[in-house]
């Protein structure tokens, strides 16, 4: 666990010093964040596109270089690790988007990108939606309180649990999960229409 927050704290301040403009320090994030986001890029793909993703428009790796060439060129600084993937899923999101869009012109109104959301409360069931919807959604919800649309960007996006998620906004467990359970029913009923 020290290790962890070790990481969390090299990384925290490695993003401040590439928020100032440091090269160097841009290319040592990439290479601390990289396997995460890939990750993350990978599981928002195959949500959209189901699991046989590879060959297709936009594939993992290219999703993150993309996203990492939009944050160097926003030279956003960055509070913290959690600040960090917040921005990141934002410009994540916003390529996935755009993308859906080009492809939606392409053919006319075909096959919109559609995600299915399984965290979402039981008594909604999965609930399915194009990534327009889902990033309309959560833009509505940061309106509304931006600290709730970070819990579910960090939750579903990234995959952090309750207690990484307390750690990253400072807060308690107990709140993390009562933010959730709000945030997650928020969205249920906006999406589920």
């Amino acid at each position: 666990m020290e290790n962890e927050r070790n990481d969390i704290g090299e990384l925290t301040r490695i993003l401040q010093a590439a928020g100032l403009g440091d090269e160097s320090a841009m290319q040592r994030a990439i290479e601390l964040v990289y396997e995460d986001l890939e990750r993350v890029a990978r599981a928002q793909l195959s949500r959209a596109r189901g699991p046989a993703i590879d060959g297709k428009t936009l594939e993992p790796r290219a999703l993150v270089h993309e996203t990492f060439l939009r944050l160097i060129q926003q030279r956003n600084a960055f509070e913290n690790r959690g600040h960090f993937f917040a921005v990141a899923t934002k410009v994540m999101l916003r390529a996935m988007r755009e993308e859906e869009r080009a492809k939606r012109a392409l053919k006319r109104g075909g096959d919109a990108l559609r995600v299915t959301l399984h965290d979402l409360p039981a008594e909604h069931g999965p609930t399915t939606a194009t990534l327009t919807d889902v990033a309309a959604a959560l833009d509505a919800l940061e309106k509304l309180d931006a600290r709730k649309a970070a819990i579910v960007r960090m939750k579903i996006f990234f995959g952090l649990t309750t207690t990484e998620i307390a750690e990253q906004l400072d807060s308690s467990e107990r709140t993390i999960e009562r933010d959730w359970r709000f945030a997650r029913s928020w969205l249920a009923a906006r999406l589920g229409r």
